[in-house]
């Protein structure tokens, strides 16, 4: 589960911005928090702003931040996303810190880097107690220090892990938690303390961010507990949709639909199929294929849709099937704890369909521990009754450009009118303003 994000001079965030996922003073549907230590956590966020306010750019900037966790800085492809709010942010460093659950203990993770010349600058992990925090390591590529918590491993294997981290001290164009986790399997075996951190990368691996387009092309593998979950869920939302078929396919087909950059990452994913015996929904290009562990040995089927009878592939889907069905196969498959961030979730979808799907979800987060956040311009989810007032943040611009992340919680007062219409009158800010209307006028040529 997250706890919080922040991020500063990034975008069109200058100043450092936090998304806390903390409960506020709501007193009803309690149902939806996830309690750990002495905090509860809400299980659903929602993001409103104008456009261009910057709530786009939370989810970018988690993305980003992904990237780089999970690749590198190799991954960066524009050395301009510094605040351009100040010219010197471009000699400034950016920042990015996730503060996570894993397995009911809380930690902070982060780093900084400049973005012109693609080089991090400082790295950290931090236990977060009730009474204290304890720094588990912390590197500076500057300057070349480190330092670490000698609780992190055992003392048999404290110099070859030294080592490791002495290895890093320059290094700025990888995480040390992508390092130490990345083929060094005998490192863990003999030491459950060091574990930690696979746990800690493995909560990044699963972090599933999506934007509007993100399901339309390449190549994605999502783990399923449950296909034929998978196949009902998507015939309750009025689709037209009544059946979900999985057709066998060989291997072979399957593995000449797969992009040439993503084909060690499918073998791997087959690999972890037959290692953990867990099915995997497995997008590539315009395809859907499901890849199921039976008799020892990886199956493949295709997945379509049935209409009155007749059969229809993924790809011959309306846009807003598609990304619907992609929501949903992440959300009633996903595994206890998971996080999911949705880029303009309403985008191809019917106002009814999202409002659905949200409260769908939204049941379903009252019986299982899973975390939902989302940006929208969807303003009929402005409903007291379906969200609480904590679940609700908007993004607007400040004076100097600058984007501002800030709950509807802050508010305190009562509503003689709908909330939906406060907001669209600008009560809460996070809504267009127009200074005039543009009327085309004839131009001479």
């Amino acid at each position: 589960m997250l706890v919080r994000f922040t991020v500063g001079n990034f975008l069109s965030f200058n100043q450092r911005q936090s998304l806390a996922m903390l409960m506020g003073q709501t007193d009803h549907d309690d149902d939806r928090l996830f309690a750990v230590q002495n905090l509860h956590l809400l299980k659903f966020a929602a993001l409103f702003g104008a456009n261009a306010a910057g709530k786009s750019n939370v989810v970018k900037a988690m993305a980003f931040a992904h990237r780089i966790i999970l690749l590198g800085t190799s991954s960066i492809t524009n050395i301009g996303q510094y605040s351009r709010q100040e010219h010197a942010n471009r000699d400034r460093t950016s920042y990015f810190e996730f503060e996570i659950v894993v397995k009911d203990r809380l930690f902070a993770y982060g780093f900084e880097l400049l973005l012109a010349d693609r080089t991090i600058t400082e790295e950290w992990l931090v236990e977060l107690a009730p009474d204290h925090e304890r720094t588990l390591f912390v590197r500076n590529t500057q300057t070349g220090t480190y330092s670490y918590d000698p609780s992190l491993v055992s003392e048999e294997l404290r110099p070859r892990f030294e080592i490791y981290l002495s290895d890093m001290q320059s290094v700025v164009s990888v995480l040390f938690l992508h390092h130490i986790v990345t083929d060094k399997q005998a490192l863990y075996q003999s030491d459950s303390q060091l574990s930690l951190l696979l746990d800690i990368h493995q909560w990044f691996v699963r972090l599933t961010l999506a934007n509007p387009t993100s399901s339309l092309s390449g190549y994605s593998a999502i783990a399923v507990e449950n296909p034929k979950e998978l196949g009902s869920a998507i015939t309750h939302f009025a689709t037209g949709i009544s059946k979900v078929r999985f057709t066998p396919i060989s291997r072979s087909l399957v593995a000449e639909r797969v992009p040439l950059v993503h084909q060690s990452q499918f073998e791997q994913d087959v690999s972890t199929c037959l290692a953990k015996q867990q099915a995997y929904r497995l997008q590539i290009g315009p395809r859907l294929f499901l890849l199921r562990y039976e008799n020892g040995e990886p199956h493949f089927f295709e997945i379509s849709f049935e209409h009155d009878g007749q059969e229809y592939s993924y790809e011959e889907e309306s846009d807003g099937t598609r990304r619907l069905f992609d929501l949903l196969s992440v959300m009633v498959t996903a595994q206890p704890a998971s996080v999911l961030v949705v880029d303009e979730i309403d985008r191809s979808l019917h106002p009814q369909l999202t409002l659905q799907f949200i409260r769908t979800y939204l049941q379903l987060a009252s019986v299982r521990d899973l975390q939902l956040i989302i940006t929208t311009h969807e303003s009929h989810l402005l409903d007291l009754e379906l969200l609480r007032r904590d679940e609700i943040f908007f993004v607007e611009k400040d004076g100097q450009g600058s984007s501002v992340i800030y709950p509807f919680d802050q508010f305190q007062e009562h509503f003689d009118n709908t909330l939906e219409e406060a907001y669209l009158n600008g009560r809460y800010g996070g809504v267009p303003r127009f200074s005039s209307m543009y009327v085309p006028q004839e131009v001479d040529v």
